[in-house]
């Protein structure tokens, strides 16, 4: 009997340590990340989420009913110390995986992160989900962004996937032009003499 009861709690002690933290099963997209503690990913989630407000405080000012300008302004002023901590969070751990380097390559995570938030072909769904999430945010009360991130950062990310356009209805690839022969030009590729060439 202390066997089986042996057995059972050792194979449940494997199945817990194999299973990924819950953030770390989530997809977030943008560029890849490595080796993250639950701490760092939800740290992660929120860094997302506030980078990609921000591109849409840049990319969606052309409606002001989506207010997206001042929504991010008023998330980082309703929501600094948690921002601030994941700022830090994920600043040790680039320096934990690149020593020295860490800042470097820090920035440049930053601003793959950005760059992937960039939506010309989407760009009007992409601010209509930005304009409802940046609400959102400012109707979390401080300290619940980390809860919250993950399912904001999946609708931001599935906004970035243009809608089929009806007015588009033919994509051309490469058009074969025909050769098209130069009258000054004999078929040996010498100038023709009445051309004056």
């Amino acid at each position: 009997m202390r066997k089986r009861i042996r057995s059972a709690t050792l194979t449940l002690g494997i199945c817990l340590a194999a299973a990924p933290s819950a953030y770390a099963a989530v997809d977030l997209g943008g560029p890849p990340v490595r080796a993250m503690t639950a701490e760092e990913s939800a740290a992660h989630a929120i860094w997302l989420l506030r980078a990609g407000l921000n591109v849409s405080a840049l990319q969606c000012q052309f409606s002001p009913y989506l207010a997206t300008v001042r929504n991010y302004n008023q998330m980082l002023k309703q929501h600094q110390p948690e921002l601030a901590r994941a700022y830090q969070t994920l600043e040790k751990h680039f320096r934990r995986l690149d020593g020295k380097a860490g800042p470097r390559t820090f920035d440049s995570f930053t601003t793959r992160v950005y760059n992937s938030f960039s939506a010309l072909e989407a760009q009007r769904s992409f601010c209509a989900a930005a304009g409802e999430v940046g609400r959102e945010v400012l109707s979390w009360s401080p300290g619940n962004l980390s809860g919250q991130a993950v399912t904001a950062v999946q609708r931001l990310r599935g906004a970035l996937i243009a809608p089929p356009d009806p007015y588009r209805q033919y994509q051309l690839g490469y058009v074969v032009l025909p050769r098209i022969p130069d009258p000054c030009i004999d078929k040996r590729g010498k100038p023709i003499k009445r051309c004056n060439v």
